[in-house]
């Protein structure tokens, strides 16, 4: 019979404890699967819980103080284990807890503290990280206003206003929290309301060194959904004494002046595009195929416009286009529309688009019996010339993503 080692659990519940009554904070231990998380701890603010929670892993026993150096303790752990870690979508913790001193030692568990081997890999924990004494630089997780990254800053001012729009990307532990965004807003705001880009010289003659009236933000949890504008949350902020306020949806809530919606509809897309994204070597062999067909409809069209001007023939250029009805059709709905490409082919999405439908409105214009000759030939030159200022980058695209 195995003997019965009550340290692990004593280390569970001690570390529990000094959540409940040194913290404050609420702690809810994960009975069911002990592959790498033990306790979730909710961090409560002003007796209110704020929904934003810690992930515990803890190790209790004199082993894990065998490796030390004079300012550290060193914890080497399974890369399955640091894998899951790094995955959760909560900031995980580790904590050791020594059962002679009686004491718990702590560290976040990111990539910029670890260091990794052929199998396995290591951290170091400060000897000055001790649980007990540590509520403060904890809570720095959530409450550190400076957890995101502007991705792009636009001066948009009009109507006699000066207007700031700006694109964010936030950590993603933080875009999880309302408490902790409605901490970072205000701040992000503030440093935006005097922002020194300014979107001509006009503007920046008339509003040089003035506070912005509207300050109007975009936030993001992902590149992805960056690039396919997917907000999680807007925020607005107009000066009191703006003549235009500018008023873009009806706000969840208003918090000293700074109006929030949290768009409900984020999840649902955010899920929905991926579950749909066209593999990359499907997307790939289809606009390839569509680019060498429209490369044959254009040439053929181009011809066709050749021999028109040099004969004169309405009647057998229209028909020539018309010919090309169904092939024009099929160009237009194409596999492509059938999901979302990938990411990293974006650019060349837009690009194939962009050139089916010049190719696919000169049907629609040949189509058109209100239409005179005139105006046909004039839009079907019109629409030529674009397709042919595109084809030859799609060379330029495609490489880019090979």
């Amino acid at each position: 019979m195995t003997k019965f080692d009550p340290i692990e659990r004593i280390g569970v519940h001690k570390v529990a404890l000094i959540f409940l009554s040194k913290f404050g904070w609420i702690e809810r231990e994960q009975p069911i699967s002990d592959f790498g998380i033990d306790m979730h701890v909710e961090i409560v603010q002003n007796q209110f819980p704020s929904g934003q929670i810690l992930a515990l892993q803890i190790k209790s026993g004199m082993s894990y103080f065998s490796e030390e150096t004079e300012k550290s303790i060193i914890y080497r752990g399974k890369k399955k284990h640091l894998d899951y870690w790094l995955n959760q979508s909560l900031p995980v913790l580790i904590i050791l807890y020594n059962p002679n001193s009686d004491k718990s030692y702590w560290e976040f568990i990111n990539l910029s503290k670890i260091t990794e081997f052929e199998k396995g890999w290591k951290i170091e924990i400060p000897k000055t990280n001790l649980l007990s004494e540590s509520k403060e630089e904890i809570t720095k997780v959530y409450s550190n206003p400076n957890h995101y990254t502007t991705i792009s800053v636009s001066d948009t001012s009009h109507n006699g206003a000066r207007r700031i729009s700006a694109k964010i990307l936030v950590e993603s532990t933080q875009a999880k929290s309302k408490f902790s965004m409605k901490n970072m807003i205000p701040s992000i705001i503030e440093k935006l309301k005097f922002s020194d880009y300014y979107g001509n010289d006009i503007i920046k003659e008339n509003y040089q060194n003035k506070p912005a009236d509207i300050v109007y933000l975009f936030f993001y949890d992902g590149i992805q959904q960056v690039e396919r504008g997917l907000t999680f949350c807007r925020a607005i902020c107009n000066d009191k004494n703006c003549k235009h306020p500018l008023s873009p949806f009806k706000a969840d809530e208003v918090t000293n002046e700074i109006e929030i919606i949290w768009d409900k509809n984020y999840t649902a897309f955010s899920d929905f595009i991926p579950d749909n994204e066209l593999p990359k070597g499907f997307y790939l062999d289809k606009a390839d195929d569509i680019f060498k067909k429209s490369k044959i409809i254009y040439n053929k069209l181009n011809n066709e416009l050749s021999e028109y001007e040099k004969k004169g023939s309405y009647k057998k250029l229209l028909s020539s286009i018309l010919f090309l009805q169904s092939d024009l059709d099929d160009l237009n709905n194409n596999a492509l529309n059938e999901g979302f490409p990938p990411l990293e082919c974006q650019d060349i999405d837009s690009l194939i688009s962009g050139i089916v439908v010049f190719l696919h409105n000169i049907i629609i214009i040949a189509n058109d019996k209100k239409r005179d000759e005139k105006n046909v030939v004039y839009l079907l030159k019109d629409y030529l010339l674009a397709v042919e200022e595109k084809l030859p980058f799609y060379e330029y695209e495609r490489k880019k993503v090979k």
